[in-house]
């Protein structure tokens, strides 16, 4: 029994000088100042980190002080209290600091370095990287102007720009971004790694014409093109049942017919993207019932999905939902829409179906959507429902 007493007294007084001699936020604080002073990131960050702790542990301990003071009126304890708590709010990243770490950071080989940098980011208020992206082009009384800043923490993914907005025929065709204005380090749309630190990347231009498909797998590309240089058209790659209407050039908006098959160089160049039309159906739901199992002589709420999943907008949208089943009828079957960018999707409501009551189960209802624009483009989505 003696023996077990002595241990545990022991263990209390070990205890007790472990907590005594605890380093305060004050100490930690200076030593994370010597850390940064030595260039030592790696002993400064697990440093801050600890200090973190102790502040938050302090700041408890104060907290439980002013509460004392509030309840015995102690106004010297309360005015104290503050001043300690002020004092463990100056305990942060001061700019000089965060400048120190960072130079410590850059010039490092450690594979650390990233983590690191990343650590910085999100405890130094003065740590923010940014990546501007810039162009300044003003020739003949044509003026384009384009910047664009991205601050995301060092290490993040950032895909550049495609395009800067400006006139493919006085500017020529954006083919990278560079450190220097006149060379290319990254492709335009490449994704990158933020650097650690400022960065401004110059778009880069060529005299260049080219031609893409819808779903930029197919490219044809005319390099070192002059004014008044006569290129072919290419074949635009087949995108099932869409209907190819064209090439558009956005950034001058020259356009060229669907029968045309070459093209005079205006400027310095042009950026072709193939149109095409295509409207569709791409869901239809039933309401309450299940498709495969929909009852017969009741109303069935039909509700379908319209998407224009063409490259080309489209305006003037009639739809009509029809069914040639001798069991189906439809009531509100027709709809105009007035105008679909490419992209877009819509839904069609409001359609009845009702089944006749005579109707097999296991009966295949074929239900067609039909969809015509302006220029008289047709297309037609069908689905097919089924009696339980």
């Amino acid at each position: 029994m003696r023996k077990g007493r002595i241990t545990t007294t022991i263990a209390l007084m070990l205890l007790s000088a472990s907590l005594m001699f605890a380093a305060d936020a004050e100490s930690l604080y200076s030593d994370f100042h010597q850390a940064v002073d030595n260039g030592d990131v790696a002993q400064a960050i697990e440093t801050y980190d600890d200090l973190q702790d102790r502040i938050a542990k302090e700041a408890d301990d104060i907290g439980h002080d002013i509460d004392k003071a509030v309840d015995k009126h102690d106004g010297r304890l309360y005015a104290s209290s503050i001043q300690a708590l002020r004092k463990l709010g100056s305990y942060s990243i001061k700019k000089e600091d965060s400048d120190a770490l960072l130079t410590a950071i850059v010039n490092s080989d450690s594979p650390d370095a990233a983590q690191w940098a990343q650590w910085l980011y999100e405890n130094s208020r003065y740590y923010h990287p940014t990546l501007t992206l810039s162009t300044d082009i003003s020739q003949d009384g044509y003026r384009s102007s384009y910047r664009r800043t991205v601050s995301v923490a060092p290490g993040s993914e950032v895909t550049l720009p495609d395009s800067t907005g400006g006139d493919t025929s006085r500017t020529g065709v954006l083919t990278g971004w560079g450190i220097t204005p006149d060379e290319v380090t990254y492709e335009a749309g490449e994704t990158i790694t933020m650097p650690y630190t400022d960065q401004t990347l110059f778009a880069v231009y060529t005299s260049r014409v080219s031609f893409e498909d819808g779903d930029g797998d197919n490219v044809t590309t005319y390099d070192d093109v002059s004014e008044g240089d006569v290129v072919d058209i290419p074949a635009p790659a087949a995108q099932g049942d869409a209907i190819f209407e064209g090439w558009y050039d956005r950034s001058s908006g020259q356009y060229l017919s669907p029968d045309e098959t070459q093209y005079t160089v205006r400027g310095m160049g042009a950026d072709f993207t193939a149109l095409y039309s295509k409207l569709e159906a791409k869901e239809i739901s039933t309401g309450h019932w299940n498709t495969g199992a929909i009852p017969t002589g009741t109303q069935i709420p039909l509700t379908f999905t319209l998407a224009n999943s063409g490259t080309e907008d489209e305006d003037g949208i009639q739809v009509t939902v029809s069914s040639d089943s001798g069991y189906a009828r439809l009531m509100n079957t027709s709809a105009y829409v007035r105008s679909m960018d490419a992209g877009d999707v819509r839904t069609l409501k409001g359609v009845l179906l009702v089944v006749d009551s005579d109707c097999p189960s296991g009966q295949e209802i074929p239900v067609t959507v039909t969809m015509s624009d302006d220029d008289g483009a047709v297309f037609t989505s069908t689905f097919t429902l089924t009696t339980r």
